[in-house]
């Protein structure tokens, strides 16, 4: 017998549907017959749909057309929107899964109609649909890992190019080319090779055009075996002409080259300018790229030039990363750490010419280094603390201080990390201070509370130890939380400020974008720094420690009775808003981005329909986080 058409109701409920989450990863049959148990109804704007007095909830809504934004139900601020739904989208699941009231008041913001669905239906497709229970049971995680799937798929034909033979030659170059006058001695050359630790050295004419390459290889053929004087000229023994290739040939054609020349090196020229040297090595390992091996070309860096090549490959390790789909948490760690590294090589070095070590000084980061959340564009917040030493100078070892940290500020700076506008770094006599100066200065900044002290604490507060004695970071972190703790006055300040900045979510629940910064939204002012901002206040209020805004939240949950729920879909929220300035900022760069495109500010228009609903929650979220402190300081 033939199956009867579906009602003309249901046909429409199925195909606004499948435009959405979950119902777009539903098997058809279980879209059909939920489409099926479905009914409209019409809410006038203004109207009340649901409160904690409507009693256990018994009915799945989906909204088909309008728009309907959630309050606390016994809010003490006028910020109590804490959640808006869309078309497509669904409520109130949390409280229909626990067979509850609602806590919240359900509004219509403007003439709406939605799909209801009964709780025995809706029990039903629970147990049929696994899309549907997964996304019902962690609806937020549930559509973070439809959007990372899609992260994969976009970036997969990218990365497929760029680790192929196809990419341009350029990308082989991994290091800054090592020079020297064609005119030098054999033993000048060699020891040249030794001190720098490398395998093969370009000779270059007056006019600075390369004529000869030497080798390990020609050392043991040419010198050793032939026993040839060390105070000849190089260009006796060097190999002459080498081959050339331009910067834009593909890999393919090196490839080519030395498997028919026999070649073992090759000249990368760009417009008649020599920019490195490739070898067979290079070109074979590229694919072999890791976090152990750029860690590893990061510690023996040499000169600022080995190492800013070497900090321009953790950028380039970061996107590679992006583009596997890995955790924003995850990859934040991977560039902090990667960037630490970094930081450590610039002291080191900076050492060798000047050598403070005897002050015992410790260099911290601050703001996102300090928290080990750093993306691929990144400034320097830094500053150094140095122990209080009996019979010492404290001037004196300021001002030696200085002037290393000036050294490593510009060399931070030569190495893509662009000095701090407002000038927060340790060559600043303000932020080079000794721990007593320190704890001094904090507690100046939480007894008198103004609004620089709070701009401050934003950023200071945020620190751990990069280099050195972390034993005096301790301290000043105790001594921090221990003064915050009991001083109520100032976290309240504290939380004023922090939600003075509101997520850019509008009356209906659409993101309100800036239309004098073309249409976009900044994640960082506007996202982030909401998550940031909260979990530090939270953290302080708990007396507990974590420096970073997910250690923060994790570490509270327990001492201010915060649910796994509320906790696990903030930390969720935050991670989104990460991996979009990740993918904004490997976006900029691929198309060569100027300093003047803002690394954090994203179009919405321009995202996947998935990754913009992402984002609304996501900012639901953020000012879900922003009521609560708002709520426990009554402001």
């Amino acid at each position: 017998m033939a199956a009867q058409p579906a009602p003309l109701l249901a046909t429409a409920a199925a195909d606004l549907l499948r435009k959405h989450a979950p119902f777009d990863a539903m098997a058809e049959a279980d879209l059909l017959r939920l489409a099926g148990n479905l009914k409209v109804r019409y809410f006038e704007k203004g109207s009340l749909i649901l409160s904690p007095a409507t009693g256990v909830v018994r009915t799945l809504f989906i909204v088909q057309r309008g728009a309907i934004e959630a309050e606390e139900a016994k809010a003490r601020s006028l910020h109590t929107v804490v959640a808006s739904f869309a078309e497509g989208e669904c409520f109130p699941l949390g409280a229909l899964l626990g067979g509850r009231a609602t806590t919240l008041n359900y509004k219509a913001v403007q003439d709406t109609f939605c799909y209801t669905l009964e709780e025995p239906q809706f029990r039903e497709l629970l147990a049929s649909s696994a899309p549907f229970q997964a996304f019902c049971t962690g609806r937020l995680a549930t559509l973070l890992a439809a959007s990372a799937r899609g992260t994969r798929e976009a970036y997969s034909s990218r990365a497929a190019e760029e680790m192929t033979m196809s990419a341009p030659l350029r990308k082989a170059v991994r290091h800054a080319p090592v020079t020297m006058p064609d005119s030098s001695t054999v033993r000048a050359v060699l020891e040249c090779m030794k001190s720098r630790r490398i395998g093969s050295i370009v000779l270059m004419s007056g006019e600075g055009k390369p004529t000869g390459i030497f080798t390990q290889t020609d050392v043991l053929n040419r010198v050793a075996l032939s026993g040839e004087p060390l105070e000849r000229p190089i260009s006796t023994v060097m190999t002459a002409s080498p081959a050339t290739l331009a910067a834009d040939s593909p890999l393919s054609a090196a490839a080519e080259l030395m498997a028919r020349k026999g070649f073992r090196h090759l000249l990368v020229m760009d417009g008649g300018q020599f920019v490195g040297v490739i070898s067979e090595r290079d070109l074979f390992g590229l694919q072999r790229l890791s976090m152990q091996g750029l860690r590893k070309d990061i510690a023996k860096a040499e000169t600022i030039e080995d190492l800013a090549h070497a900090a321009r490959e953790v950028r380039s390790l970061g996107a590679a990363m992006l583009g596997q789909g890995v955790a924003a948490e995850q990859l934040t760690q991977f560039l902090s750490a990667l960037n630490d590294g970094v930081a450590e090589r610039a002291i080191a070095l900076a050492l060798r010419a000047d050598d403070v070590s005897d002050t015992g000084f410790c260099w911290i980061g601050l703001g996102s280094e300090g928290r080990g959340e750093q993306t691929l564009a990144t400034d320097q917040d830094n500053a150094i603390i140095f122990p209080d030493s009996e019979g010492v100078d404290r001037e004196a070892t300021r001002k030696r201080l200085l002037a290393f940290a000036d050294r490593v500020n510009v060399m931070l700076d030569q190495c893509g990390y662009p000095l701090c506008k407002g000038n927060i770094m340790a060559r600043n006599p303000q932020w080079c201070l000794s721990l007593a100066e320190w704890k001094h200065r904090f507690d100046d900044w939480i007894r008198n509370s103004d609004p620089q002290a709070l701009l401050n604490s934003t950023i200071f507060f945020d620190f751990r130890a990069l280099h050195g004695d972390g034993a005096m970071v301790d301290s000043l972190r105790d001594f921090l939380l221990a003064n915050v703790k009991g001083r109520p006055v100032f976290l309240r300040q504290m939380a004023a400020n922090a939600i003075q900045v509101r997520p850019p979510i509008g009356f209906f629940g659409g993101i309100v974008v800036e239309k004098n910064e073309g249409g976009t939204v900044d994640l960082k002012k506007q996202a982030a720094r909401v998550f940031v901002d909260c979990a530090r206040i939270l953290s302080l209020a708990a007396g507990v420690g974590g420096v970073s805004t997910v250690e923060r939240l994790r570490r509270v949950a327990p001492v201010l009775q915060m649910s796994d729920d509320e906790v696990g879909s903030a930390i969720d929220a935050f991670h989104f808003i990460q991996m979009l300035r990740l993918r904004r900022q490997d976006a900029l760069e691929r198309e060569g981005g100027g300093s003047g495109d803002e690394p954090n500010r994203v179009d919405p228009e321009a995202l996947s329909p998935l990754d913009r609903r992402i984002l609304r929650e996501a900012l639901r979220h953020a000012r879900k986080l922003q009521n609560r402190i708002a709520l426990d300081y009554q402001l």
